[in-house]
């Protein structure tokens, strides 16, 4: 045995580490595809059992790499189109009933105006209340030319107020005149009588109120937008009323006068009064016109068209419509305190106009809100601008539609359920003997039949539709299920970074230990060629070396030399 004294250099023991990553990255890569064999023996997933098996050869495994890649990317393919279909968001209406009974649905509003708004027997009146410290005749007279401006106006109806122009309105800006209007209206005795409800006579003034329109001061039935008819609610569960029958004389039958001679004489109009139909909640729509010395029969055919909650997850402009709870919507529009309904809305929109042209707007017309109300020195204003209020239109109708005037533009969707009435109306004027000397209007406002129709919307492909396809695609395509999803989302989730990790954690042990090493004073080391014998000489010979001096231990080193 030979033995030889050396000394082995820091510089060789990095080489030797710089050498250490690859073998640990080989290690990782050998032990990562045992861990992925390991998988394929359990997985449920088509392909990837037979790619992965132990006893696979390597065409096999391209084959079946080719396969899996293929029926993978057939998968991805088919889920990309059916997520374009649900993303554009197809809609379908179907009929969801045909006898839907009417009395589950409330009867409509019923609203009436005298197309001559108010009652000029009470202007002396008018003027010792509102006019009491003023004895100028000329301002007499002005306030009297403003109130019967007030006679015939409603929203687009503003060309009376441009006869103002050139007076001093500024000596009326301490009137009221909403107030005075309300005064000289005509009041529920004054206008309507012979009130029956469901072959129930009742005092028209118990089930009647008065309410703002955008035809001014009316009278409503059934109404929830007025404080009396909030307390009705209150008072009455059942409120707003409901009926079950149909046909004449069965829901509604009022007489409504009409009272000519306490017109202003100044307007010479046809008389008659304006009635408007609408659901619950709903602020105005358009009325129809009844002309005096009529019998007139209101004939309601009640439709229902509604969302249904799937289509919720679709944005209100996409699906053009708009849920009444839905505020977070930038569609969202309503008069203050209301929900939403496409009337409010526009009714909303047609007073930003107001306050935009004019700073102002008509409190007779709009409910209480934020806004300033029009004074006697912005009516002019109104009167101005009035082709502009006349006019309405939608955003897009200019594609399609001649536009000859300035109008407002109001982006206003419909309510995703809404309650139509359908009204026939169908007047047959009285013979001169039937009516006399008094000048009325009998309305019969009944359903037309007991049941309605109603309309749902739903999404062709909803939520539940597209998680089945994509199950279905899965299945067709990798013939693998949920549970197959999870074994892959627990592999990749929890084995591969366990795996990692102890991978990491064998390295930096490894790396520590190696650090100590460099950090730790050098030790003489022996070049070992012989048995464990040698390799314990070698050792002690080492350790007496350093206890010896300098000089000693050179000549040791010069000397030693030991054969067997």
């Amino acid at each position: 045995m030979t033995l030889f004294y050396t000394a082995t250099a820091p510089q060789k023991q990095l080489s030797i580490w710089k050498l250490q990553p690859s073998r640990y990255f080989t290690q990782l890569g050998r032990s990562g595809w045992q861990l992925a064999l390991r998988f394929g023996k359990r997985t449920t997933i088509h392909g990837l059992d037979r790619l992965l098996a132990t006893g696979a050869t390597r065409w096999e495994r391209f084959i079946w790499l080719c396969t899996f890649i293929s029926a993978f990317l057939g998968a991805v393919y088919v889920c990309l189109i059916l997520s374009k279909r649900y993303n554009e968001g197809h809609f379908q209406t179907v009929v969801d009933s045909t006898r839907y009974p009417v009395y589950r649905i409330p009867f409509p509003v019923i609203t009436i105006c005298n197309r001559n708004s108010l009652n000029w027997q009470r202007l002396p009146e008018a003027k010792r209340i509102f006019m009491n410290k003023t004895t100028d005749p000329a301002e007499l007279a002005l306030f009297e030319q403003i109130l019967s401006s007030y006679d015939s106006i409603f929203f687009g109806g503003f060309e009376a107020f441009a006869r103002l122009r050139n007076q001093p309105l500024q000596q009326m800006s301490h009137i009221n005149f909403s107030l005075v209007v309300d005064f000289m209206t005509w009041r529920c005795d004054e206008l309507l009588t012979n009130c029956v409800w469901r072959h129930t006579n009742y005092n028209c003034c118990e089930i009647f109120s008065k309410r703002r329109s955008k035809h001014g001061l009316c009278w409503a039935f059934n109404s929830l937008e007025t404080a009396e008819g909030k307390r009705m609610q209150l008072l009455d569960p059942m409120w707003p009323w409901h009926t079950g029958s149909a046909g004449p004389m069965s829901a509604l039958t009022i007489r409504v006068l009409i009272h000519p001679e306490k017109h202003w004489p100044g307007r010479k109009n046809e008389k008659g009064i304006s009635v408007m139909v609408t659901e619950p909640n709903v602020w105005h729509k358009n009325p129809f016109l009844i002309p005096a010395y009529t019998q007139t029969m209101l004939e309601l055919e009640p439709i229902i068209y509604f969302y249904d909650n799937d289509t919720r997850g679709v944005s209100s402009d996409q699906r053009e419509c708009v849920f009444e709870n839905e505020r977070h919507s930038r569609d969202f529009k309503s008069l203050e305190g209301y929900i939403y309904m496409i009337e409010n809305c526009q009714s909303e929109c047609h007073q930003e106009y107001l306050v935009r042209y004019c700073n102002c707007t008509m409190d007779l017309f709009f409910p209480p809100g934020k806004y300033r109300s029009c004074r006697a020195q912005d009516l002019p204003c109104l009167g101005e601008h009035n082709n502009i209020f006349r006019y309405s239109h939608q955003p897009g109708e200019e594609r399609f539609v001649h536009s000859y005037h300035d109008g407002m533009v109001c982006k206003c969707f419909r309510n995703c359920y809404s309650l139509n009435y359908i009204c026939d109306v169908r007047p047959s004027f009285l013979p001169p003997e039937v009516y006399g000397n008094v000048s009325y209007v009998d309305v019969d406002a009944h359903y037309r039949f007991e049941t309605l129709m109603v309309y749902r919307t739903s999404l062709v492909i909803g939520w539940v539709d597209l998680i089945v396809s994509f199950g279905g695609i899965a299945g067709l395509f990798l013939g693998c299920s949920l549970i197959s999803g999870m074994e892959l989302a627990y592999f990749l989730c929890i084995e591969v970074p366990a795996f990692a990790l102890q991978g990491l954690r064998l390295k930096w042990r490894a790396r520590r230990v190696n650090n100590q090493a460099t950090m730790s004073p050098s030790i003489p080391t022996l070049n070992i060629q012989s048995d464990l014998s040698t390799q314990l000489e070698q050792y002690i010979m080492q350790r007496h070396t350093k206890k010896l001096g300098k000089s000693q231990r050179q000549n040791l080193a010069q000397k030693f030399h030991i054969g067997k």
